[in-house]
């Protein structure tokens, strides 16, 4: 099958290639959903791994973001979709990083148990991923830095849908790349304690409600 991705400042023009070239890769993304040896001869759980990276090569659109991001989540849901019908692993409430893509403790599987529109799902992550690039910082990053507390992030949540629907701060906050603090505080009365602890978190969520990515407002409120 002939493409065109760009993986780490390479170009793949055949399928086949990419593939081979990130079976380690794939493997990865396996182990930590099983946390066990992956056999690549023998287990079921590798050959689902490889039809789902397949079908993030025929599906992705390089104009929403990086390839390896959209190419982990569809091997997730793919592979947490077959353990659940199978009744093989069960899903905890308390998944951590690795096993979730989390936004301040809210989680994909939330989202694959309750919408179809699972694809809808990785395609509003790819462009959450994308826009997040101009403000040098990703979902990784943002998990270690979210709020941990209920109170905290709900108060964050609620800043956040306020200032989404300011569109001169939102302006102001995509033309400088980062927020706009002081304003923010001005404004709405919030000490700037609170929004540089919860910045990033802040920003994300600004920008869900920004473009209107309506699976992620499920996943924000859950």
């Amino acid at each position: 099958m002939q493409i065109n991705i760009s993986v780490h400042n390479k170009i793949y023009t055949d399928a086949d290639d990419l593939i081979e070239d990130y079976i380690p890769f794939i493997v990865k993304v396996i182990s930590s959903i099983t946390h066990r040896y992956v056999s690549i001869e023998n287990d079921e759980e590798f050959s689902i791994g490889l039809s789902s990276f397949y079908e993030a090569i025929c599906k992705y659109d390089a104009h929403k973001g990086d390839f390896l991001p959209f190419a982990q989540l569809v091997i997730r849901s793919r592979l947490l979709n077959y353990l659940n019908s199978e009744k093989k692993h069960a899903i905890l409430d308390s998944l951590d990083t690795e096993q979730a893509i989390n936004i301040g403790q809210l989680k994909v599987e939330y989202l694959e148990t309750t919408l179809d529109g699972v694809d809808l799902v990785a395609e509003e992550v790819q462009v959450l991923t994308t826009v997040l690039q101009d403000f040098k910082f990703d979902l990784v990053s943002l998990c270690t830095e979210a709020p941990k507390h209920e109170k905290t992030r709900t108060n964050a949540i609620d800043i956040s849908e306020k200032v989404s629907k300011d569109q001169p701060l939102v302006d102001l906050m995509y033309l400088k790349k980062r927020l706009p603090i002081t304003r923010i505080s001005l404004k709405y009365n919030i000490t700037q304690k609170i929004l540089k602890g919860s910045k990033k978190f802040i920003i994300t969520v600004i920008i869900i409600f920004d473009k209107n990515l309506r699976n992620l407002k499920l996943w924000i409120r859950k």
